[in-house]
């Protein structure tokens, strides 16, 4: 029984330090998302995989060999890692809500972008020309002045 409580000990401060580079690595991704740095982004995307696997191999370990009634140090460091997930948590939120702000931007940026680029179709004939009604005339502003 021992030494699997020294094995838990082992386990639970391994995923504590995994969890720990997640919030870091989360905290990367939201100052990437505010600066709209996209490698940065690619890059911290990568190591949060990474780490996210580690910690779900980690948790499997952990479910393995956790004791009916563990000693207080288990329960502190049990009650460590709840933390730090908590914190992951609310920080994987704020980056959701980023990244839908995000895009909603760039949906607007690329509507008004569309509409710039693309010309309104009843201002044009079926010939490519513009299209005037027979009734208006051009007026220039040299000929208005005169």
């Amino acid at each position: 029984m021992r030494r699997e409580i020294l094995e838990l000990e082992k386990i639970l401060e391994r995923e504590i330090n995994a969890c720990s580079q997640l919030e870091k690595y989360i905290t990367e991704k939201n100052d990437y998302l505010i600066k709209g740095d996209i490698e940065g982004l690619i890059k911290t995307d990568i190591e949060l995989e990474k780490y996210n696997e580690a910690v779900k191999k980690l948790e499997e370990k952990r479910k393995e060999i956790y004791p009916d009634n563990p000693p207080q140090y288990i329960k502190n460091l049990k009650n460590k890692l709840k933390d730090k997930l908590v914190n992951i948590e609310q920080k994987n939120n704020l980056n959701s809500e980023l990244l839908k702000h995000a895009l909603k931007i760039v949906e607007s940026s690329i509507l008004s972008i569309t509409k710039v680029l693309v010309p309104e179709s009843a201002s044009y004939n079926n010939r490519g020309k513009i299209s005037r009604e027979e009734n208006t005339e051009t007026i220039s502003s040299i000929v208005h002045e005169a």
